[in-house]
C-alpha cells in the first residue's frame, strides 16, 4: 500500500489492492483471502458505526434539520406559487380598475352632454313660454285673465307643431 497519511479506505478498495509480487514473495491466494477477510470485517464495522451514530442525539438533529428543511422549501415554493397567483390576479383587477375608469369618464362626459343639451332645451322652452305668455296677456285681455297657458294654446291653435317651426302657412 502506498504511503498515505489516515486515508479512510473502503471496503472496496481493500478487497481490489495489488501488490507487487517478488520472487519467493507471500503466496497470492493467501494475501487475496486475508484482503477479503479485512475488507468484510471493515465493511461491518462501518456500519455498526453507521448504526450507533444514528443514536446519537447530533444525528437525530441533523435528520429533523434536514427533513424540516425539505419542508420549509416545499412551503417556501408554495408561497411562491400563492404569490405569483396574487400578482397576476393584481394585474387582472388593475386593468379591470382601468377600464371601469375608462367607462365611467365616459358615462361623465355622456352625462355633461345631455345635461348640456336639456339646459339648452329648457331654455328654449322658457323662452317659448314667455313668449306665449306675452302673447296670451296683450291678445286675450276681453277672456280674462283665469285662463291657463295650455287653454290659451288651444285657443289660438298653437301647440306642438308651431314650437317645432311646423305650422301650416
Amino acid at each position: 500500500m502506498k504511503n498515505e497519511k489516515r486515508r479512510r479506505l473502503t471496503p472496496q478498495e481493500i478487497k481490489n489492492q495489488e501488490f507487487s509480487k517478488k520472487l519467493f514473495g507471500y503466496d497470492p491466494d493467501e494475501v487475496e483471502l486475508f484482503l477479503a477477510t479485512v475488507a468484510g470485517a471493515y465493511e461491518e464495522l462501518l456500519k455498526e458505526v453507521e448504526r450507533l451514530r444514528a443514536k446519537t442525539p447530533e444525528y437525530k438533529a441533523e435528520q429533523i434539520m434536514e427533513k424540516t428543511k425539505k419542508e420549509i422549501e416545499k412551503i417556501v415554493e408554495a408561497k411562491k406559487r400563492q404569490l405569483q397567483e396574487i400578482e397576476k390576479r393584481k394585474e387582472e383587477v388593475e386593468l379591470e380598475i382601468e377600464k371601469l375608469l375608462f367607462t365611467q369618464k365616459k358615462m361623465a362626459n355622456r352625462m355633461k352632454l345631455a345635461i348640456l343639451e336639456m339646459t339648452k332645451i329648457l331654455k328654449e322652452l322658457e323662452g317659448d313660454v314667455k313668449g306665449k305668455r306675452e302673447r296670451g296677456s296683450s291678445g286675450d285681455r276681453d277672456k280674462g285673465s283665469t285662463q291657463s297657458l295650455p287653454e290659451q294654446d288651444r285657443e289660438s291653435g298653437g301647440g306642438e307643431a308651431e314650437d317645432k317651426g311646423n305650422s301650416p302657412s
